[in-house]
């Protein structure tokens, strides 16, 4: 795995590395070009640079120009979100509440397996909330190491809910006046489009195809654009030691046509990460019909950053990132909703970003001969060493 953030200490003194800096240096420039730009990479990758010229009309030396403007300040405009599934993983959405007094250890005790993606704290009836991902047939040990943190005395209660992958919905900046820099609200019409709308898109679980067979290498190929979606080949090449043709075969004809590079998270965020409130909703629809309608106008909602869907339900778990000021009105749009029974229920935790972790995927517990590898008595071990610290 390797570590998306960094937070350093030493005795009394803390120097907290800024992990949104890239966020904001992205956001410093969003003028209307580059966010014409930004907006058609969302939809054609972010390595089509050619494509994007074309489709935006803009010379490529100019596109070319910006972007290398953004990334000088930012490091990076996107990262990979892989397809997990056809790595025969499972995302698992955990909360947990921890023991009072003990949810330092119940953070810590979360990334002992290295499955883990994000580990955050929240408010609300959960105190932290953790996305891991979870080898198939390991499941059922990923488990019990969880009851395992009950048995220990770290948490009271714990939620595992199983979801396909995150899907990354871009701001739609068709409700932005750049030149004012306000945001248009339009929850009536919202609400009208549920209602009234058909279907244009649908949202499911994972496909049951075949898994595909990767090794080492690939792996290798998914952190490097998990850290920056346009890294170069010949840089992954060398800190994978192999040659930029091995990277670049891999990427054109396994890679990209298995699906596994589809999706991808752009650092963009349409408002100031100060005023802005996070929060985890999960949507329990009382069809797929209202499911997919609603799916279907995520690109509109630009308060949504990501979806995914629980596994054999009509449940969408969605991150929001709100300005305070709008987050009553969303709650009351979600009430909306229900009252035309467009859901069952709803409910939400809120996060808080400044004590957040994230990493790559960790092909360290990948072997070519055995695939997937965890060993749930060394866990186990690590957390009773753990639980029994005194620190």
């Amino acid at each position: 795995m390797v570590r998306l953030d960094v937070v350093l200490t030493r005795a009394d003194t803390i120097r907290i590395v800024d992990q949104y800096k890239g966020i904001r240096e992205v956001s410093r420039q969003l003028d209307p070009t580059n966010i014409k730009i930004l907006t058609m990479m969302a939809k054609l990758g972010p390595r089509n640079l050619l494509e994007v010229s074309r489709r935006c009309r803009i010379p490529l030396r100019t596109v070319y120009h910006r972007i290398e403007q953004i990334e000088a300040k930012s490091g990076r405009v996107a990262k990979l979100i892989p397809n997990v599934a056809r790595l025969d993983l499972v995302r698992a959405n955990l909360f947990i509440t921890a023991v009072a007094g003990r949810e330092e250890k119940a953070h810590k005790a979360l990334k002992i397996p290295n499955l883990w993606r994000s580990v955050e704290s929240c408010e609300g009836a959960f105190t932290n909330h953790s996305i891991q991902l979870v080898p198939t047939r390991l499941l059922r040990s990923f488990r019990r190491y969880i009851v395992a943190m009950e048995k220990n005395g770290l948490i009271k209660s714990h939620r595992i809910v199983l979801t396909g992958d995150s899907v990354q919905s871009f701001p739609d900046f068709s409700n932005y006046n750049s030149h004012t820099k306000e945001w248009a609200f339009d929850w009536g019409s919202y609400l009208k489009e549920l209602e009234t709308d058909e279907p244009q898109k649908t949202i499911t679980d994972p496909p049951t195809t075949p898994l595909l067979p990767v090794d080492t290498i690939d792996l290798g190929i998914v952190v490097n654009l998990e850290l920056n979606a346009r890294a170069n080949f010949t840089d992954i090449a060398r800190d994978l030691n192999v040659s930029p043709s091995v990277v670049k075969y891999r990427y054109d004809t396994k890679l990209l046509p298995s699906g596994v590079l589809d999706q991808y998270d752009f650092l963009v965020v349409p408002y100031p990460l100060e005023i802005v409130a996070y929060h985890e909703v999960m949507l329990q629809f009382t069809s797929s019909e209202a499911m997919n309608k609603f799916y279907s106008l995520v690109g509109r909602l630009f308060f949504i950053g990501t979806v995914a869907k629980v596994l054999r339900q009509n449940t969408l778990f969605v991150r929001t990132y709100i300005p305070h000021t709008q987050v009553a009105r969303m709650f009351e749009f979600y009430s909306q909703m229900a009252s035309r029974g467009l859901i069952n229920d709803y409910s939400a935790v809120r996060i808080d970003l400044s004590r957040r972790d994230l990493q790559t995927i960790s092909p360290e517990l990948f072997s070519n001969s055995n695939g997937w590898v965890w060993d749930l008595n060394k866990n186990l071990a690590e957390l009773r060493t753990l639980c029994s610290s005194r620190e």
